[in-house]
């Protein structure tokens, strides 16, 4: 498959947030978002909102892919996600996370 790397150690980090004050998603995605390229050990990044506002959903999804359990380490201590992680916590909101190996990674995602 044309973009699609297969790498059995390959971990996907998942976040998602429901905030009170629907305008603070805009403000917490230009936060994640931020991190592009500012993060040696994140692969890739992608930031969505959603779009049906159900009772169930979540208002922002985060999704970074690491190279392997150390990487995703690296991600958690690195400085920049850090001042996000601060800028975040400090918004009220309900925040659900999930890591998980994968076995690929879209190249075109970075």
């Amino acid at each position: 498959m044309r973009g699609i790397r297969y790498d059995a150690s390959m971990i996907k980090h998942v976040v998602m947030w429901r905030f009170k004050n629907k305008s603070d998603i805009e403000t917490a995605r230009k936060e994640l978002e931020g991190m592009r390229g500012r993060v040696p050990a994140m692969l890739t990044i992608e930031t969505g909102v959603d779009i049906l506002n159900g009772p169930a959903s979540y208002d922002l999804v985060l999704i970074t892919e690491h190279e392997d359990r150390a990487a995703l380490d690296a991600y958690q201590a690195d400085s920049v996600h850090g001042k996000v992680k601060v800028v975040l916590g400090k918004l009220d909101s309900e925040m659900v996370v999930v890591n998980f190996q994968s076995n690929e990674r879209d190249e075109t995602a970075v």
